[in-house]
């Protein structure tokens, strides 16, 4: 019979493998904009001459040096996701850190929810206790498919060695129409 771990730990750092120049596409249509106003402008003022290539080098080296300095200054941020015989724990950016000791929940479900937005998933966890519930949102904004597959096993397998009831589901919404089945870990 193999042993269980006593800790697991899941920990992500969105930085290293994801691509570090993306920026919103909104950011672009700015610079498209800012630029076509200044060469309007210019090219009215000064019919003639090449400033307006001149201004609009400027505005765009600019852009380019300010979001250069943004990305060196923040790269990545760090995501963590612990499992021991004691307790779970959940560390990610801009949200409370989450612990829950095992004796504080009798039932462990998993809810994958599916949205519209193709690869886009969200994992629910809920921890019950009786009628109280605790919820844990957990993406692939914050983890990565392979980290998230095996934080879903090692939960699975830690629950079953705590001797907590475990479920799995997946939500999908079709027209509306929400549909509830199995979801296999």
């Amino acid at each position: 019979m193999e042993q269980e771990p006593d800790k697991v730990e899941v920990i992500d750092f969105f930085g290293e493998e994801f691509n570090k120049r993306s920026v919103p596409c909104s950011v672009g249509l700015l610079i498209i904009l800012i630029v076509a106003l200044a060469n309007l402008f210019v090219m009215i003022l000064y019919p003639r001459t090449n400033a307006s290539i001149f201004i609009s080098l400027i505005i765009i080296a600019g852009f380019v040096l300010y979001y250069s300095y943004i990305l060196a200054k923040n790269p990545g941020k760090i995501r963590k996701f612990s499992i021991s015989t004691e307790d779970i724990e959940i560390i990610l950016p801009d949200v409370s850190p989450f612990r829950i000791h095992w004796p504080e929940f009798e039932k462990l479900e998993i809810r994958k929810k599916e949205f519209n937005y193709k690869p886009y998933c969200r994992y629910e966890f809920h921890f019950m206790y009786g009628d109280s519930d605790k919820v844990v949102n957990v993406s692939l904004l914050d983890f990565q498919k392979k980290n998230l597959d095996k934080i879903l096993v090692s939960l699975k397998n830690f629950a079953k060695l705590m001797k907590k009831e475990f479920t799995a589901v997946k939500e999908t919404n079709i027209s509306n129409v929400i549909l509830l089945e199995n979801f296999k870990i």
